[in-house]
C-alpha cells in the first residue's frame, strides 16, 4: 500500500467484511503525528493475532496482509497500532503515525477514500470526524444525516458526492493535512 489512504480503506473494507453497518472514523494530526481512530459494529476480531499476514478470515485466501503492512508502517515511524474487540459487537481499531519520520508513507487523498466507500458501500453508515487541536471532535461526514436531509436514501449522486470530498478536504485542509497531494 502506497499511502495511508489505502490503508484506511483496506480497514473500511474489513469492516464491511465483518458485517458492520455502522462505521466511526476519527482523523487527527498534532505535532506532527496522524492519528486515525475507527470503529465498527460488524462481527468483531478474533482472539487471533490478526496483524499476522498468515492469519486470516477471508475463505478465498489463506493470507491477509493489510492490517500486518500498517502495523509495519506505523511502527516504521516509532506509531504504532492496536486493535481489540468491543463488548457485544464490533471492532476498535487505533493507529498513529510520525509524518515528519523519513519512513513515513504520504497522506494520500484521504477525502476519496470516503467518496469512495460511499459509492462502494452505500447500505453502510460511516460517520467521519476531525479532532481538533483545543476542541470536540468535528463532524464532517454522516451518510445516514445526508440521507435523512436529502430525503433519499441514494447518496450515489455526483453533486452529493463532490460536496462530501469537498467538506471532508477542506477541513484536512484547517488541520494541515492536504489531501489532494498527499503533502503536509
Amino acid at each position: 500500500m502506497k499511502d495511508l489512504a489505502d490503508h484506511i480503506f483496506d480497514i473500511l473494507e474489513n469492516s464491511v467484511t465483518s458485517e458492520a453497518t455502522e462505521v466511526k472514523v476519527i482523523l487527527g494530526l498534532r505535532n506532527k503525528r496522524f492519528s486515525c481512530r475507527i470503529k465498527d459494529n460488524g462481527r468483531g476480531i478474533k482472539n487471533e493475532d490478526v496483524t499476522d499476514p498468515f492469519v486470516t478470515s477471508r475463505k478465498e485466501r489463506k493470507v491477509g496482509l493489510g492490517l500486518s503492512l500498517l502495523k509495519k508502517t506505523a511502527e516504521n515511524t516509532n506509531g504504532f497500532l492496536r486493535i481489540s474487540r468491543l463488548e457485544g459487537n464490533g471492532t476498535f481499531l487505533e493507529f498513529e503515525t510520525d509524518i515528519s519520520h523519513i519512513d513515513a508513507k504520504p497522506f494520500g487523498d484521504l477525502a476519496k477514500v470516503f467518496v469512495d466507500a460511499m459509492r462502494s458501500w452505500p447500505d453502510v453508515d460511516f460517520e467521519v470526524l476531525i479532532k481538533k487541536e483545543k476542541s470536540q471532535n468535528e463532524p464532517v461526514l454522516n451518510t445516514k444525516e445526508i440521507r435523512d436531509v436529502m430525503d433519499c436514501a441514494d447518496i450515489q449522486h455526483k453533486e452529493i458526492q463532490d460536496f462530501v470530498y469537498q467538506s471532508i478536504d477542506k477541513e484536512l485542509k484547517k488541520i494541515g493535512i492536504n489531501t489532494q497531494f498527499g503533502e503536509f
